[in-house]
Protein backbone atom coordinates (compact mmCIF):
# COMPACT_ATOMS: atom_id res chain seq x y z
CA UNK A 1 0.00 0.00 0.00
CA UNK A 2 2.12 3.54 -1.18
CA UNK A 3 2.43 5.68 1.81
CA UNK A 4 2.48 9.34 1.39
CA UNK A 5 0.91 12.08 -1.44
CA UNK A 6 0.97 10.84 -5.13
CA UNK A 7 -0.06 14.03 -7.31
CA UNK A 8 -0.13 14.35 -10.77
CA UNK A 9 -0.02 16.72 -13.46
CA UNK A 10 -1.46 17.16 -17.01
CA UNK A 11 -1.64 19.65 -19.37
CA UNK A 12 -4.74 21.17 -21.72
CA UNK A 13 -4.63 23.28 -24.38
CA UNK A 14 -7.69 26.94 -24.11
CA UNK A 15 -7.77 29.58 -21.75
CA UNK A 16 -8.51 30.57 -18.46
CA UNK A 17 -11.73 32.79 -18.84
CA UNK A 18 -12.66 35.41 -16.55
CA UNK A 19 -16.17 34.61 -14.66
CA UNK A 20 -19.12 36.88 -17.10
CA UNK A 21 -22.41 38.00 -16.09
CA UNK A 22 -25.09 35.60 -15.68
CA UNK A 23 -26.82 37.07 -18.51
CA UNK A 24 -23.58 35.87 -20.22
CA UNK A 25 -24.86 32.12 -19.95
CA UNK A 26 -25.04 29.94 -23.15
CA UNK A 27 -27.86 27.49 -23.77
CA UNK A 28 -27.02 24.35 -25.67
CA UNK A 29 -29.21 21.63 -27.09
CA UNK A 30 -27.57 18.79 -29.28
CA UNK A 31 -26.18 15.35 -29.76
CA UNK A 32 -22.63 14.01 -27.19
CA UNK A 33 -21.16 10.68 -27.11
CA UNK A 34 -22.76 10.31 -23.83
CA UNK A 35 -24.24 12.12 -20.80
CA UNK A 36 -27.64 12.73 -19.19
CA UNK A 37 -30.94 13.42 -21.57
CA UNK A 38 -33.38 14.37 -18.59
CA UNK A 39 -31.48 17.84 -17.23
CA UNK A 40 -29.87 20.24 -17.93
CA UNK A 41 -25.97 19.98 -16.59
CA UNK A 42 -23.80 23.66 -16.00
CA UNK A 43 -20.51 23.55 -17.85
CA UNK A 44 -17.67 25.68 -17.51
CA UNK A 45 -14.61 24.49 -19.11
CA UNK A 46 -14.18 22.51 -22.31
CA UNK A 47 -12.62 19.84 -19.48
CA UNK A 48 -15.77 19.21 -18.06
CA UNK A 49 -18.05 19.53 -20.94
CA UNK A 50 -15.31 16.15 -21.81
CA UNK A 51 -16.22 14.29 -18.29
CA UNK A 52 -19.78 14.63 -18.70
CA UNK A 53 -20.68 14.69 -22.87
CA UNK A 54 -17.36 13.21 -24.05
CA UNK A 55 -15.20 14.14 -26.73
CA UNK A 56 -16.01 15.27 -30.69
CA UNK A 57 -18.26 12.62 -32.93
CA UNK A 58 -18.96 12.98 -36.41
CA UNK A 59 -22.96 13.09 -36.20
CA UNK A 60 -23.16 16.69 -34.38
CA UNK A 61 -22.19 19.98 -34.01
CA UNK A 62 -22.50 20.75 -30.48
CA UNK A 63 -19.05 19.70 -29.04
CA UNK A 64 -17.19 21.64 -31.64
CA UNK A 65 -19.70 24.34 -31.06
CA UNK A 66 -19.06 24.47 -27.59
CA UNK A 67 -14.96 24.05 -27.63
CA UNK A 68 -15.58 27.15 -30.10
CA UNK A 69 -17.63 28.97 -27.26
CA UNK A 70 -14.97 28.51 -24.33
CA UNK A 71 -11.97 28.77 -26.57
CA UNK A 72 -13.21 32.17 -27.47
CA UNK A 73 -14.09 33.65 -23.90
CA UNK A 74 -17.34 31.89 -23.03
CA UNK A 75 -17.60 30.57 -19.58
CA UNK A 76 -20.81 29.19 -18.35
CA UNK A 77 -22.87 26.51 -20.59
CA UNK A 78 -25.94 24.98 -19.97
CA UNK A 79 -26.38 21.73 -22.07
CA UNK A 80 -28.83 19.44 -22.96
CA UNK A 81 -28.15 15.86 -24.57
CA UNK A 82 -31.03 14.77 -27.24
CA UNK A 83 -31.20 11.11 -28.10
CA UNK A 84 -33.84 9.11 -30.03
CA UNK A 85 -37.04 8.00 -29.21
CA UNK A 86 -35.52 4.14 -28.79
CA UNK A 87 -32.97 4.99 -27.10
CA UNK A 88 -31.41 2.71 -24.71
CA UNK A 89 -28.88 2.70 -21.39
CA UNK A 90 -26.37 0.44 -20.93
CA UNK A 91 -27.17 -1.61 -17.21
CA UNK A 92 -25.28 -3.94 -14.92
CA UNK A 93 -27.02 -6.03 -11.74
CA UNK A 94 -24.79 -6.71 -9.10
CA UNK A 95 -25.89 -9.97 -6.96
CA UNK A 96 -25.94 -10.26 -3.15
CA UNK A 97 -25.03 -13.89 -1.60
CA UNK A 98 -27.16 -16.87 -2.99
CA UNK A 99 -27.32 -14.79 -6.63
CA UNK A 100 -29.91 -12.89 -5.20
CA UNK A 101 -30.57 -9.92 -6.94
CA UNK A 102 -28.81 -6.45 -4.93
CA UNK A 103 -28.70 -3.18 -7.02
CA UNK A 104 -29.38 -2.33 -10.52
CA UNK A 105 -26.62 0.13 -11.65
CA UNK A 106 -27.80 2.11 -15.13
CA UNK A 107 -25.68 4.50 -17.35
CA UNK A 108 -26.57 8.32 -16.88
CA UNK A 109 -27.62 8.74 -20.48
CA UNK A 110 -28.36 6.20 -23.40
CA UNK A 111 -25.72 5.41 -26.00
CA UNK A 112 -22.93 2.52 -26.38
CA UNK A 113 -20.53 4.59 -24.43
CA UNK A 114 -21.73 2.52 -21.21
CA UNK A 115 -19.69 -0.33 -22.05
CA UNK A 116 -16.86 2.10 -21.02
CA UNK A 117 -17.64 1.91 -18.24
CA UNK A 118 -16.04 -0.59 -15.41
CA UNK A 119 -17.69 -1.72 -11.89
CA UNK A 120 -15.22 -3.53 -9.31
CA UNK A 121 -16.71 -4.78 -5.57
CA UNK A 122 -14.77 -5.39 -2.99
CA UNK A 123 -13.95 -5.24 0.40
CA UNK A 124 -14.17 -2.38 2.11
CA UNK A 125 -11.18 -0.47 4.01
CA UNK A 126 -13.55 -0.62 7.21
CA UNK A 127 -16.55 -2.23 6.53
CA UNK A 128 -18.66 -3.33 4.44
CA UNK A 129 -18.14 -3.00 0.58
CA UNK A 130 -15.67 -0.44 -1.65
CA UNK A 131 -17.82 0.08 -5.63
CA UNK A 132 -15.38 1.39 -8.06
CA UNK A 133 -16.68 3.06 -10.86
CA UNK A 134 -14.29 3.11 -13.60
CA UNK A 135 -15.21 6.29 -15.98
CA UNK A 136 -14.89 6.26 -19.87
CA UNK A 137 -11.72 8.56 -19.30
CA UNK A 138 -8.61 7.05 -18.48
CA UNK A 139 -7.48 7.41 -14.98
CA UNK A 140 -11.42 8.85 -14.22
CA UNK A 141 -11.78 6.65 -11.11
CA UNK A 142 -14.97 7.01 -8.12
CA UNK A 143 -14.32 5.41 -4.78
CA UNK A 144 -17.35 4.74 -2.69
CA UNK A 145 -16.31 3.06 0.22
CA UNK A 146 -17.78 0.94 3.60
CA UNK A 147 -20.86 0.28 2.00
CA UNK A 148 -22.98 -2.02 4.47
CA UNK A 149 -25.95 -2.44 2.24
CA UNK A 150 -27.63 -2.03 -0.87
CA UNK A 151 -29.82 0.84 -0.30
CA UNK A 152 -26.56 2.42 0.84
CA UNK A 153 -24.88 1.16 -2.60
CA UNK A 154 -27.44 3.09 -4.31
CA UNK A 155 -27.33 6.29 -2.35
CA UNK A 156 -23.90 6.72 -2.82
CA UNK A 157 -23.95 6.18 -6.49
CA UNK A 158 -26.59 9.09 -6.33
CA UNK A 159 -23.40 11.62 -6.57
CA UNK A 160 -21.42 9.65 -9.77
CA UNK A 161 -20.86 11.44 -12.59
CA UNK A 162 -21.63 8.28 -15.11
CA UNK A 163 -24.27 6.40 -13.05
CA UNK A 164 -27.18 5.73 -10.86
CA UNK A 165 -27.99 2.36 -8.50
CA UNK A 166 -31.46 1.24 -7.55
CA UNK A 167 -31.58 -0.76 -4.56
CA UNK A 168 -33.32 -4.09 -5.04
CA UNK A 169 -34.24 -5.39 -1.98
CA UNK A 170 -31.35 -7.78 -1.65
CA UNK A 171 -28.54 -8.22 0.57
CA UNK A 172 -25.40 -6.51 -0.04
CA UNK A 173 -23.26 -6.85 -3.40
CA UNK A 174 -21.03 -9.73 -3.45
CA UNK A 175 -17.11 -9.39 -4.45
CA UNK A 176 -16.67 -9.34 -8.46
CA UNK A 177 -13.96 -8.39 -10.61
CA UNK A 178 -13.92 -5.00 -12.60
CA UNK A 179 -17.16 -5.77 -14.78
CA UNK A 180 -18.41 -3.33 -18.09
CA UNK A 181 -22.26 -2.84 -18.08
CA UNK A 182 -24.23 -3.80 -21.65
CA UNK A 183 -23.73 -0.92 -24.01
CA UNK A 184 -26.67 1.23 -24.34
CA UNK A 185 -28.02 2.72 -28.12
CA UNK A 186 -28.87 6.53 -28.47
CA UNK A 187 -30.93 5.45 -31.53
CA UNK A 188 -29.34 8.81 -33.28
CA UNK A 189 -31.18 7.96 -36.56
CA UNK A 190 -34.43 8.96 -35.62
CA UNK A 191 -33.84 12.09 -34.15
CA UNK A 192 -35.43 14.94 -35.87
CA UNK A 193 -35.42 18.34 -36.11
CA UNK A 194 -38.82 18.17 -33.52
CA UNK A 195 -36.95 16.41 -31.08
CA UNK A 196 -34.12 18.97 -30.77
CA UNK A 197 -36.69 21.94 -30.46
CA UNK A 198 -38.94 19.80 -27.90
CA UNK A 199 -35.42 19.34 -25.96
CA UNK A 200 -36.11 23.16 -25.19
CA UNK A 201 -38.47 22.91 -22.11
CA UNK A 202 -35.61 21.45 -20.27
CA UNK A 203 -34.19 24.31 -20.46
CA UNK A 204 -36.47 26.09 -17.37
CA UNK A 205 -36.45 29.57 -16.96
CA UNK A 206 -35.51 29.51 -13.41
CA UNK A 207 -31.95 28.43 -15.12
CA UNK A 208 -32.04 32.40 -16.03
CA UNK A 209 -30.98 34.75 -19.02
CA UNK A 210 -28.69 34.02 -21.56
CA UNK A 211 -28.32 33.36 -25.59
CA UNK A 212 -30.07 29.84 -26.85
CA UNK A 213 -29.17 27.61 -29.44
CA UNK A 214 -29.07 24.20 -31.33
CA UNK A 215 -26.28 24.60 -33.27
CA UNK A 216 -25.56 22.50 -36.71
CA UNK A 217 -29.50 23.22 -37.44
CA UNK A 218 -30.39 25.50 -39.65
CA UNK A 219 -33.00 28.37 -38.82
CA UNK A 220 -35.38 27.01 -41.26
CA UNK A 221 -35.78 23.77 -39.22
CA UNK A 222 -35.26 25.25 -35.66
CA UNK A 223 -35.72 28.77 -35.86
CA UNK A 224 -39.79 29.07 -34.71
CA UNK A 225 -38.61 26.82 -31.88
CA UNK A 226 -35.59 28.80 -30.87
CA UNK A 227 -37.62 31.95 -31.08
CA UNK A 228 -40.76 30.66 -28.77
CA UNK A 229 -38.79 29.64 -25.96
CA UNK A 230 -36.51 32.32 -26.03
CA UNK A 231 -39.39 34.88 -26.19
CA UNK A 232 -40.88 32.45 -23.14
CA UNK A 233 -37.88 32.32 -20.85
CA UNK A 234 -35.88 35.59 -21.59
CA UNK A 235 -33.19 34.20 -23.98
CA UNK A 236 -32.04 35.57 -27.21
CA UNK A 237 -31.82 32.59 -29.79
CA UNK A 238 -28.95 32.69 -32.35
CA UNK A 239 -29.65 31.19 -35.44
CA UNK A 240 -27.95 30.48 -38.73
CA UNK A 241 -28.52 28.97 -42.10
CA UNK A 242 -26.96 25.79 -43.55
CA UNK A 243 -23.50 25.34 -44.49
CA UNK A 244 -22.63 26.38 -47.51
CA UNK A 245 -25.75 29.24 -47.88
CA UNK A 246 -25.57 31.92 -50.09
CA UNK A 247 -26.07 35.52 -49.61
CA UNK A 248 -29.33 34.91 -51.07
CA UNK A 249 -30.21 32.08 -48.73
CA UNK A 250 -29.53 34.02 -45.02
CA UNK A 251 -31.69 36.67 -46.55
CA UNK A 252 -34.29 34.34 -47.29
CA UNK A 253 -33.54 32.51 -43.73
CA UNK A 254 -33.97 36.57 -41.99
CA UNK A 255 -36.98 37.08 -44.07
CA UNK A 256 -38.79 33.91 -42.92
CA UNK A 257 -38.19 34.63 -39.29
CA UNK A 258 -39.40 38.32 -39.31
CA UNK A 259 -41.90 39.46 -37.22
CA UNK A 260 -43.46 42.47 -34.71
CA UNK A 261 -41.79 40.03 -31.72
CA UNK A 262 -38.56 38.93 -34.31
CA UNK A 263 -36.78 40.96 -31.19
CA UNK A 264 -36.15 37.70 -29.58
CA UNK A 265 -33.35 36.35 -32.15
CA UNK A 266 -31.45 37.25 -34.53
CA UNK A 267 -29.64 35.31 -37.54
CA UNK A 268 -26.08 35.22 -38.25
CA UNK A 269 -23.17 33.43 -40.64
CA UNK A 270 -21.57 32.29 -42.64
CA UNK A 271 -20.06 29.04 -40.75
CA UNK A 272 -16.81 29.31 -39.14
CA UNK A 273 -13.16 27.19 -39.96
CA UNK A 274 -11.79 26.19 -36.94
CA UNK A 275 -8.75 24.35 -35.96
CA UNK A 276 -8.42 20.64 -35.17
CA UNK A 277 -4.87 20.31 -35.19
CA UNK A 278 -2.32 18.87 -36.69
CA UNK A 279 -2.79 21.38 -39.75
CA UNK A 280 -6.67 20.07 -40.00
CA UNK A 281 -9.40 22.51 -40.07
CA UNK A 282 -13.13 22.19 -39.46
CA UNK A 283 -16.52 24.39 -40.52
CA UNK A 284 -18.51 24.77 -38.02
CA UNK A 285 -21.96 26.73 -37.61
CA UNK A 286 -21.35 30.28 -35.59
CA UNK A 287 -23.68 29.75 -32.79
CA UNK A 288 -20.91 29.44 -29.76
CA UNK A 289 -18.51 32.65 -31.21
CA UNK A 290 -21.49 34.69 -31.18
CA UNK A 291 -22.77 34.10 -28.12
CA UNK A 292 -18.83 33.89 -26.75
CA UNK A 293 -18.50 37.67 -28.17
CA UNK A 294 -21.77 38.27 -26.56
CA UNK A 295 -21.19 37.28 -23.16
CA UNK A 296 -17.59 38.96 -22.94
CA UNK A 297 -19.58 42.44 -23.99
CA UNK A 298 -21.31 42.14 -20.82
CA UNK A 299 -18.71 41.70 -19.18
CA UNK A 300 -16.57 44.55 -20.54
CA UNK A 301 -19.84 47.27 -20.54
CA UNK A 302 -23.48 45.07 -19.70
CA UNK A 303 -26.13 44.03 -22.02
CA UNK A 304 -26.56 47.14 -24.01
CA UNK A 305 -23.38 46.57 -25.17
CA UNK A 306 -23.34 45.16 -28.96
CA UNK A 307 -20.24 42.37 -29.66
CA UNK A 308 -19.88 44.43 -33.11
CA UNK A 309 -16.34 45.41 -34.70
CA UNK A 310 -13.14 44.82 -32.36
CA UNK A 311 -14.69 43.34 -29.14
CA UNK A 312 -15.49 40.85 -31.35
CA UNK A 313 -12.36 40.22 -32.61
CA UNK A 314 -11.73 36.14 -32.75
CA UNK A 315 -9.00 34.51 -31.08
CA UNK A 316 -9.36 30.70 -31.80
CA UNK A 317 -11.50 30.89 -34.96
CA UNK A 318 -9.10 31.13 -38.08
CA UNK A 319 -11.64 32.23 -40.53
CA UNK A 320 -15.11 32.18 -42.78
CA UNK A 321 -16.68 29.72 -45.18
CA UNK A 322 -16.33 32.14 -47.53
CA UNK A 323 -15.26 35.70 -47.49
CA UNK A 324 -18.09 38.91 -47.14
CA UNK A 325 -17.00 42.09 -48.57
CA UNK A 326 -17.81 45.23 -46.86
CA UNK A 327 -20.62 45.91 -49.89
CA UNK A 328 -22.16 42.42 -49.08
CA UNK A 329 -22.18 42.56 -45.55
CA UNK A 330 -24.09 46.00 -45.87
CA UNK A 331 -26.18 44.12 -47.73
CA UNK A 332 -26.95 41.73 -45.33
CA UNK A 333 -27.15 43.80 -42.36
CA UNK A 334 -30.00 45.45 -43.89
CA UNK A 335 -31.68 42.31 -44.29
CA UNK A 336 -31.71 41.57 -41.00
CA UNK A 337 -28.63 38.91 -41.25
CA UNK A 338 -25.76 39.32 -39.01
CA UNK A 339 -22.62 39.16 -41.55
CA UNK A 340 -19.49 37.65 -39.62
CA UNK A 341 -16.67 38.99 -41.77
CA UNK A 342 -12.58 39.28 -42.30
CA UNK A 343 -11.57 42.26 -41.54
CA UNK A 344 -7.65 43.19 -40.85
CA UNK A 345 -7.25 39.33 -41.32
CA UNK A 346 -9.22 38.94 -38.01
CA UNK A 347 -12.77 37.42 -37.83
CA UNK A 348 -15.19 40.02 -36.52
CA UNK A 349 -19.01 40.31 -36.38
CA UNK A 350 -20.32 43.20 -37.92
CA UNK A 351 -23.93 43.19 -37.18
CA UNK A 352 -26.25 42.84 -34.55
CA UNK A 353 -29.62 43.34 -35.94
CA UNK A 354 -32.87 41.73 -34.51
CA UNK A 355 -35.41 39.86 -36.65
CA UNK A 356 -38.20 42.69 -35.36
CA UNK A 357 -39.79 44.67 -37.56
CA UNK A 358 -40.20 47.20 -35.06
CA UNK A 359 -37.09 49.27 -36.05
CA UNK A 360 -37.83 52.11 -33.63
CA UNK A 361 -37.71 50.07 -30.35
CA UNK A 362 -35.59 46.44 -31.61
CA UNK A 363 -33.68 47.33 -34.60
CA UNK A 364 -30.50 45.49 -32.60
CA UNK A 365 -30.65 42.78 -30.10
CA UNK A 366 -29.71 45.01 -27.16
CA UNK A 367 -33.08 46.11 -27.07
CA UNK A 368 -34.49 42.83 -25.97
CA UNK A 369 -31.35 42.11 -24.11
CA UNK A 370 -31.18 44.67 -21.98
CA UNK A 371 -35.31 44.15 -20.91
CA UNK A 372 -34.31 40.21 -20.38
CA UNK A 373 -31.55 41.27 -18.11
CA UNK A 374 -34.27 43.70 -15.70
CA UNK A 375 -37.08 41.00 -15.87
CA UNK A 376 -34.58 38.65 -14.75
CA UNK A 377 -32.60 40.87 -12.38
CA UNK A 378 -35.80 42.21 -10.94
CA UNK A 379 -37.51 38.42 -10.45
CA UNK A 380 -34.21 37.32 -8.20
CA UNK A 381 -33.99 40.44 -6.06
CA UNK A 382 -37.99 40.95 -5.35
CA UNK A 383 -38.37 37.22 -4.66
CA UNK A 384 -37.41 38.04 -0.87
CA UNK A 385 -40.44 40.93 -0.80
CA UNK A 386 -43.12 37.71 -1.78
CA UNK A 387 -45.23 37.00 1.23
CA UNK A 388 -44.35 39.95 3.17
CA UNK A 389 -47.21 42.36 4.65
CA UNK A 390 -48.01 45.49 3.20
CA UNK A 391 -47.76 48.26 5.89
CA UNK A 392 -49.71 51.50 6.15
CA UNK A 393 -46.73 53.54 5.78
CA UNK A 394 -45.42 52.86 2.31
CA UNK A 395 -42.01 50.87 3.64
CA UNK A 396 -42.05 47.60 1.56
CA UNK A 397 -43.11 50.06 -1.39
CA UNK A 398 -40.73 51.60 -0.77
CA UNK A 399 -38.20 48.58 -0.41
CA UNK A 400 -39.52 47.34 -3.98
CA UNK A 401 -38.72 50.59 -5.76
CA UNK A 402 -35.08 50.58 -4.01
CA UNK A 403 -34.35 47.31 -4.91
CA UNK A 404 -35.84 48.22 -8.78
CA UNK A 405 -33.21 51.56 -8.96
CA UNK A 406 -30.42 49.29 -7.47
CA UNK A 407 -30.79 47.44 -10.79
CA UNK A 408 -31.15 50.42 -13.66
CA UNK A 409 -29.30 53.22 -11.86
CA UNK A 410 -26.09 51.53 -12.37
CA UNK A 411 -26.84 51.30 -15.90
CA UNK A 412 -27.89 54.48 -16.52
CA UNK A 413 -23.84 55.35 -14.79
CA UNK A 414 -22.74 52.35 -16.72
CA UNK A 415 -24.64 54.35 -20.17
CA UNK A 416 -26.48 51.75 -20.77
CA UNK A 417 -29.36 53.95 -20.40
CA UNK A 418 -29.89 57.22 -22.46
CA UNK A 419 -29.96 59.85 -19.29
CA UNK A 420 -31.19 63.75 -20.53
CA UNK A 421 -28.42 66.22 -19.37
CA UNK A 422 -29.14 69.94 -20.14
CA UNK A 423 -26.38 72.80 -18.70
CA UNK A 424 -24.77 69.64 -17.40
CA UNK A 425 -27.54 69.15 -14.85
CA UNK A 426 -29.48 65.49 -14.45
CA UNK A 427 -33.15 66.02 -16.29
CA UNK A 428 -33.94 62.70 -16.95
CA UNK A 429 -32.13 59.62 -15.78
CA UNK A 430 -33.64 57.40 -18.55
CA UNK A 431 -35.41 55.45 -16.44
CA UNK A 432 -38.59 55.82 -13.97
CA UNK A 433 -39.85 53.26 -11.02
CA UNK A 434 -43.67 54.05 -10.02
CA UNK A 435 -44.93 51.99 -6.98
CA UNK A 436 -47.26 55.01 -6.32
CA UNK A 437 -51.10 55.08 -5.71
CA UNK A 438 -51.88 55.27 -9.36
CA UNK A 439 -50.62 51.76 -9.70
CA UNK A 440 -50.76 50.34 -6.30
CA UNK A 441 -54.26 51.23 -5.95
CA UNK A 442 -57.01 50.09 -2.54
CA UNK A 443 -58.44 47.12 -4.97
CA UNK A 444 -54.57 46.33 -6.00
CA UNK A 445 -53.81 45.57 -2.10
CA UNK A 446 -56.61 44.17 -1.72
CA UNK A 447 -56.20 41.50 -3.90
CA UNK A 448 -52.67 41.00 -2.22
CA UNK A 449 -50.86 42.09 -5.05
CA UNK A 450 -48.28 44.73 -5.24
CA UNK A 451 -47.48 46.63 -8.58
CA UNK A 452 -44.59 48.18 -10.14
CA UNK A 453 -43.88 49.79 -13.69
CA UNK A 454 -40.60 50.65 -15.05
CA UNK A 455 -39.82 52.66 -17.80
CA UNK A 456 -36.56 52.53 -19.47
CA UNK A 457 -34.83 54.42 -22.53
CA UNK A 458 -31.76 52.44 -23.36
CA UNK A 459 -28.93 54.24 -25.13
CA UNK A 460 -28.42 53.78 -29.00
CA UNK A 461 -25.23 52.51 -30.35
CA UNK A 462 -22.74 53.42 -32.80
CA UNK A 463 -23.47 50.88 -35.27
CA UNK A 464 -22.06 52.98 -37.98
CA UNK A 465 -19.34 55.64 -37.86
CA UNK A 466 -20.42 58.44 -40.47
CA UNK A 467 -17.46 60.72 -41.32
CA UNK A 468 -16.68 63.10 -43.90
CA UNK A 469 -13.56 64.46 -44.96
CA UNK A 470 -13.35 67.77 -46.80
CA UNK A 471 -10.27 69.00 -48.55
CA UNK A 472 -9.72 72.52 -48.89
CA UNK A 473 -7.80 74.83 -50.92
CA UNK A 474 -5.07 76.78 -50.03
CA UNK A 475 -7.07 79.79 -50.12
CA UNK A 476 -10.10 78.14 -48.55
CA UNK A 477 -11.21 77.96 -45.06
CA UNK A 478 -10.82 75.10 -42.36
Amino acid sequence: MAVGINIRTATRSGPVNPTVPASGRYFVVGQFDRGRTDVAQRVRSLAELEVLYGGRVSYGSAYDDLRMFFEEGGTEAHVIRVVGPAATVGTLTLDGAGGVDSVRIDALGAGAWSADVDVTVAAGSIAGIKVTIDGPLEGDTENYDNLESAAAVASALATSRYVKGTDLGGPIPVAIAATALSAGADDRASITATHMTNALDLLDIALGAGAVAIPGYASSLVGAGLMEHAKENRRLAILAAARGASDADYIAAAAARLAPDGEHGGIFGPWLEVPLGNGVTKLVSPEGYVAAKRALAHLSEGPWATPIGEPSVARFVLGTERAITRAQGNTLEEANVNPIRVVQNTTRIYGYRSLSTDLANYALLIGRDVLNYVADEADRRLERFVGRPVDGKGQLLASVASELVGILDPMRQAGGLYERVVDGQLIDPGYSVDVGPTVNTAAVLNANTVAAVVALRVSPVAALIDLTIVKAGLTATV
